[in-house]
């Protein structure tokens, strides 16, 4: 009798996942071990806990052939397919810092930026590009009210145009285009310049004057919000100082990264290629 209960136990274990267990004819249920839902240690958790690497191997080491053979093609693609594509931006850039100019690439040659256009300076003189021909011109966009930005440019063009004359005889004529004509009275325009080079000629116009002088010169200016003052709002421009040859042709340019160490010798090699220009003409 006793050794029938025990295989019936174990039959019911087995198969129903609870044992009978009996004793003197008496069966209390119970949860076997390896029929437990709840198991000690989920293997969810032993798995985060095993490296990522030691994973791998495991892997590895057991994956077939086959398997690793097309792990192998994926990865090899996908590094051809981003080396490419690397080597594509590469050369891209390489381009356009060879037909823009970068720190270290000089360009030369005629932009396709500048136009004709016709302002007024602090005196009330009439200022015209066909006016300017015959000079080396360096113009430069800004307002009296920016808080720093313009400030150290315009700072450094007054310094690029003394050491053009003083250390190489080249004399330029520096130009500041103001992009707030409703603050930068003439008034305030001839105090603002003449507290970084006498020699630097303010120009300001008409909304329609400066709009098309702008739009020349591919220079955006965005006005932000004033809040209490309505006169109290910045300007949000272009930081760029055009260099404009003799025959009024943009052929250089100095973003604002350029300090004037790197813009010195720019500015002499411009000059120097356009006269060589002239001298191959005659």
């Amino acid at each position: 009798s006793s050794g029938i209960n025990a295989e019936y136990g174990r039959i019911v274990r087995n198969v129903r996942g609870w044992g009978a267990v009996c004793r003197y004819s008496k069966c209390s249920k119970v949860t076997p071990r390896r029929f437990s839902t709840k198991p000690e240690k989920d293997i969810k958790e032993v798995l985060n806990a095993t490296p990522t690497n030691t994973k791998v191997k495991a892997w590895w080491a057991a994956a077939p052939a086959w398997k690793k053979f097309g792990v192998l093609v994926v990865v090899g693609g996908v590094t051809i397919v981003y080396t490419s594509y690397v080597m594509y931006l590469k050369a891209r850039y390489d381009q356009h810092m060879a037909s823009h100019g970068s720190t270290s690439q000089r360009t030369y040659g005629e932009l396709s930026v500048g136009g004709p256009f016709e302002l007024v300076d602090t005196k009330g003189n009439i200022v015209s590009s066909e006016s300017l021909k015959g000079q080396w011109v360096i113009l430069y966009f800004g307002f009296t009210y920016c808080p720093d930005i313009c400030p150290e440019q315009m700072e450094m063009l007054g310094n690029l145009v003394d050491i053009a004359k003083n250390e190489h005889d080249i004399d330029i004529t520096p130009i500041m285009i103001t992009i707030d004509p409703e603050r930068d009275t003439p008034e305030v325009l001839d105090e603002y310049i003449s507290d970084y080079n006498s020699k630097i000629i303010g120009l300001t116009g008409t909304d329609e004057q400066l709009d098309i002088v702008c739009n020349a010169f591919r220079c955006y200016r965005t006005k932000g919000q004033a809040y209490d003052d309505p006169n109290d709002y910045i300007l949000d421009h272009t930081v760029t100082q055009y260099l404009i040859d003799p025959e009024g042709r943009v052929v250089g340019y100095f973003l604002s990264n350029r300090d004037l160490e790197a813009r010195v010798p720019i500015l002499l090699d411009h000059v120097k290629r356009y006269y060589e220009s002239k001298e191959v003409v005659q």
